[in-house]
């Protein structure tokens, strides 16, 4: 069940409300622009490896980290951070996904495997199982109707799947050569994305409605690729990489080609995290500065997020997500610190909403 955990707050939470931007974003050819409040949500101990995902509709995230020495999944809402327990009698506890209802999907530790679980915003947790003959499972994402995506494993290896409201699961089919899939994101509609396992590497997959399965594919001259959002027309992102593993921002416009979204200045590498309904994309990138958390639309491109807020003691690493009003859940870390997304396991991590003008605080 969602227990509270104000006991913790100490160790969590930051300052309410931290800075007000002082730079602008124009969005298309309005005259109008939007600046950025960055409310702290809370800070990670040093030595986990972060999960960090939302925000839905209220602006709530969730996220998976160290936290009183045990890993444990949490439910982050503007100056309240609860405990979602997961399954029960777990040690280690990471939550990937809320819907707009508050409800939260994940998975824990049990005594026999890792297993999926769904947590409503009221009432105890439930297991997603696996398939038939599998041993462990994994849920990524909620839609508002209560459908779940993930992953279930056994001898057969991974297999991309979505479970019902009911609780039931079913396999999203593999495409042809394929020899594993995961399932990282769902709509409100029923389309899921994700990748598929092939000999050559991963393919970013879309499931049409949970059923057919599309090879989304990659930049020219590129090998891999993986979606990881996808919004309510169906737009997806996530990244394409080269023969070397060298990731660029991509987006797939439902029904259109392949769109890269580039590096911010002096970067080498990029990849993008989250779409909303309006087809504005955040992730992060490589830059001359170490990583930044991205912004990115059709008419001003990609937009490093620290120039959009005012001067701090804190960068901005990762924007994870965005929802339909423009809130924008990010990572950051101290001034100071190495930038480098594989060096966030060594240093406290801090969490940040950011406010688009004329949010309430």
């Amino acid at each position: 069940m969602v227990q509270s955990t104000r006991r913790l707050l100490g160790k969590l939470a930051l300052a309410a409300v931290t800075s007000i931007a002082t730079a602008t974003l124009f969005v298309g050819h309005s005259s109008s622009a939007i600046t950025y409040r960055v409310l702290g949500l809370a800070t990670l101990e040093q030595g986990s490896t972060p999960v960090v995902r939302g925000p839905n509709a209220a602006g709530a995230a969730v996220a998976g980290g160290r936290v009183a020495g045990a890993r444990r999944g949490l439910l982050l809402t503007r100056g309240v951070v609860e405990e979602i327990s997961g399954l029960s009698g777990s040690d280690y506890t990471t939550v990937f996904g809320i819907n707009d209802a508050g409800d939260a999907v994940g998975s824990s530790n049990t005594t026999t495997a890792m297993r999926a679980f769904r947590n409503p915003r009221t009432g105890p947790a439930r297991e997603l199982p696996p398939l038939l003959g599998d041993t462990a499972s994994i849920a990524f994402a909620v839609n508002k109707r209560g459908q779940a995506v993930g992953f279930s494993s056994g001898r057969g290896g991974e297999q991309a799947v979505l479970w019902a409201a009911d609780d039931s699961v079913r396999a999203l089919p593999r495409p042809a050569g394929a020899q594993a899939s995961r399932a990282l994101g769902i709509n409100d509609g029923g389309d899921a994305v994700g990748s598929s396992t092939t000999r050559s590497g991963l393919r970013a997959i879309l499931w049409a409605s949970g059923v057919s399965a599309h090879d989304l594919g990659t930049l020219p001259g590129h090998t891999t690729s993986e979606a990881v959002a996808v919004n309510a027309r169906a737009d997806a992102v996530g990244y394409s990489a080269d023969a070397i593993g060298r990731r660029r921002a991509v987006l797939w416009p439902s029904g259109s080609r392949i769109v890269e979204l580039g590096t911010l200045p002096g970067g080498n590498s990029s990849q993008s995290l989250g779409i909303n309904s309006t087809g504005v994309v955040v992730g992060i990138s490589a830059s001359a500065r170490g990583s930044r958390a991205f912004i990115w639309t059709p008419i001003e491109g990609l937009r490093d997020l620290n120039d959009l807020i005012a001067p701090s003691a804190f960068v901005l690493t990762h924007a994870v997500g965005i929802n339909a009003a423009g809130v924008i859940v990010a990572i950051g870390v101290d001034v100071g610190h190495p930038q480098a997304a594989s060096d966030h396991d060594a240093h406290e991590l801090r969490i940040f909403l950011l406010l688009p003008s004329g949010a309430r605080p």
